[in-house]
């Protein structure tokens, strides 16, 4: 059974989604409506309700899952805040949306864009492009990718290695099992500690830095000191491996 709906929604729209198991894709369109379309053999039975600028979609309270699956997707403005909670279910949002949070107990995360970004996953691959704000990933069992972070970072892993582009703010990541690569990092405040793991981080040129670097059964290898050329941007900087090596290199 396939569900239609279709609502308009103002300047500051929002969606709210509780999927347990299958498949939710929120992609970008027209601004000022936003349509969805669910598949599921219970489809009638789902609570969706429109409340101003807000669509929400909840799976039946006292509906049974065990063995049910469903299929939503949504079209929605540029800009949409987007929640999603889901217990076993692949996550795809494409396009560029608001304030996105995910949590999910397993699945594949994807993400096109978004203003700021919350993603806690037990297990499951997490990646994302242009994040405009803040990010804060939490994977127990799972890697994670992100293109660009305009603001802070915050990353644990367990069992997966993370990667980012760049990152204009502050970093704090730890990996268990995993390695760190931060390619370009503008923060002021930077601290990264894996545990078997390498650690990887691009710093850009014209800073101070104010460095904590420590390894157990691994190497450090430095960038060559840069003449000095009048004030220049402090950095705090602390790195720590147990069996991994730390590298880091100029970005510019």
């Amino acid at each position: 059974m396939i569900r239609h709906e279709q609502w308009a929604v103002g300047e500051r729209p929002s969606l709210d989604i509780g999927v347990p198991v299958g498949t939710v894709e929120v992609r970008t369109g027209d601004n000022g409506i936003i349509q969805l379309s669910l598949e599921s053999a219970a489809a009638v039975d789902f609570e969706i309700s429109h409340t101003g600028d807000r669509v929400s979609v909840r799976h039946p309270s006292r509906w049974s899952m065990r063995g049910r699956s469903c299929r939503l997707v949504v079209t929605a403005p540029a800009g949409t805040d987007v929640n999603v909670e889901a217990a076993s279910a692949e996550v795809r949002l494409i396009g560029s949306l608001g304030a996105v949070r995910v949590r999910t107990a397993s699945g594949d995360v994807q993400i096109g864009g978004a203003s700021r970004l919350e993603v806690v996953t037990a297990s499951g691959e997490v990646s994302a492009g242009d994040v405009m704000g803040d990010a804060t990933i939490t994977t127990i069992s799972g890697g994670c990718t992100l293109t660009t972070v305009g603001g802070r970072m915050d990353a644990t892993l367990t069992s997966g290695d993370l990667r980012v582009g760049s990152c204009t703010g502050d970093v704090s990541t730890t990996t268990t099992s995993g390695s760190i690569r931060v390619s370009d990092c503008g923060g002021s405040d930077i601290v990264m500690r894996s545990i078997s793991g390498d650690v990887r981080l691009g710093l850009p040129s014209g800073i101070r830095v104010d460095a904590d670097i420590s390894t157990i059964s691994g190497r450090a290898q430095l960038p060559q000191a840069a003449a000095a050329t009048g004030e220049r941007r402090p950095v705090r900087l602390k790195l720590k491996t147990v069996s991994g090596d730390i590298r880091i290199e100029r970005s510019n």
